[in-house]
């Protein structure tokens, strides 16, 4: 993937040395940026010429849509015009280029938040399949089997209580990891059905760790009065990002960056577990908490040292933002990802200075004008705007 490393150390040359203004952040990301497309990363997992023709008779096959249809979603994806927002359809798309689990992923989590969910019982199906080479159809059948077997009325399991403890991701994935067999796929989820579910458990716990200290900040004895969610994210989580909903009013970068936003419903719902909690909220959470600067890791424990330099208090910041996120089985920070570039320039901070300042210095200049001017992208069909 030598083109996708060249992205990444194109956009973190211009993080480093002399310091950037919030309106140099923007320019660049609108100007000499380079970003890691759904399109450029469709053709890095799949090389050969008939990308487009393999795609518009496979994805007709398994889907039954018009070929019309299919023909002119297919045409959009690889001219770069939308992604697809439903991963059932990304699922398709891998099986019917023949992926292996390795390059379904980078497909999952370039056009969504996340690769494979191994919390999840039907992706981890899917990715049994992918991993061992079944057709779509076939894979289909064996979740069914899985379905009825361990996730029906009859078939459900008792929740075990694994001597108290949480049920880590990184757990259940590594267990899957060593599974090649339809019956050891079976076995799996005799043992770990009752794990499953998009709840992850320890990205629920950290969230809401997260979570109560900005609405209780500075508070040790719970006493300070709790700020509402809606407090919550006008004070800390907005960051200048406007709440309207209307795609077209937006630049295609804009539309990147405001992409899973989360507002109050979508914090309030997280916090009631009625959805499960977003990469990007664990970022934002994590930001404005300072919390790279308190890693319990003594090898990565921030020294705070006048000596240290902005490029070094970077790469230490990454590399505890990134074991952060891999603790809750989530993609860590892409410099081709524009959300996930500006969260890198946030977190170029010298003592003194906080990261959700600089965030949100950098997200008013780039909300504050070019709206509207974006002709690709409309998200029809289901799917969504520009390049992930």
């Amino acid at each position: 993937m030598r083109n996708l490393t060249v992205i990444s150390k194109h956009n973190m040359e211009f993080l480093k040395g002399e310091e950037k203004t919030a309106g140099e952040m923007v320019e660049f990301l609108n100007q000499g940026a380079m970003y890691r497309s759904f399109e450029q990363v469709l053709k890095k997992v799949y090389q050969e010429q008939d990308l487009k023709v393999r795609l518009e008779s496979g994805m007709t096959d398994l889907t039954g849509d018009s070929r019309e249809s299919i023909v002119r979603k297919v045409s959009n994806w690889v001219k770069g015009k939308n992604i697809p927002k439903n991963r059932e359809t990304l699922f398709q798309i891998c099986f019917v280029l023949g992926l292996d689990e390795s390059r379904a992923n980078l497909i999952l989590g370039t056009a969504s938040e996340t690769g494979i969910h191994y919390r999840e019982p039907k992706e981890v199906v899917y990715a049994f399949g992918l991993r061992t080479g079944l057709s779509y159809q076939e894979t289909v059948k064996l979740y069914r089997r899985v379905e009825e077997n361990f996730f029906s009325d009859t078939g459900k399991k008792e929740k075990q209580t694994n001597d108290g403890g949480m049920v880590y991701t990184r757990m259940v994935k590594d267990a899957f990891a060593q599974i090649e067999e339809e019956e050891e796929l079976m076995d799996f989820f005799e043992e770990h059905g009752a794990d499953m579910g998009k709840m992850h458990e320890t990205a629920y716990k950290k969230f809401m760790e997260l979570l109560s200290a900005l609405q209780r900040p500075g508070d040790a004895d719970g006493q300070e009065e709790k700020y509402s969610m809606k407090e919550v994210v006008e004070q800390y989580i907005r960051m200048n990002v406007p709440e309207k909903k209307k795609l077209s009013d937006y630049t295609l970068l804009q539309k990147l960056v405001k992409r899973y936003w989360p507002g109050e419903t979508a914090l309030v719902n997280m916090q009631n577990r009625k959805e499960d909690v977003s990469r990007k909220a664990m970022i934002l959470l994590y930001l404005a908490t300072e919390e790279f600067d308190q890693c319990e890791d003594e090898e990565l424990y921030y020294f705070e040292d006048e000596e240290e330099d902005a490029d070094t208090v970077l790469e230490t910041r990454l590399e505890k933002m990134n074991l952060f996120l891999d603790s809750y089985g989530m993609n860590g920070l892409d410099p081709g990802n524009p959300f996930d570039f500006l969260v890198l320039y946030a977190m170029r901070t010298q003592e003194g200075d906080f990261a959700s300042d600089r965030m949100s210095e950098a997200l008013a200049v780039l909300f504050s004008e070019g709206s509207g001017k974006e002709e690709d992208g409309t998200g029809k069909d289901g799917e969504d705007p520009g390049k992930a």
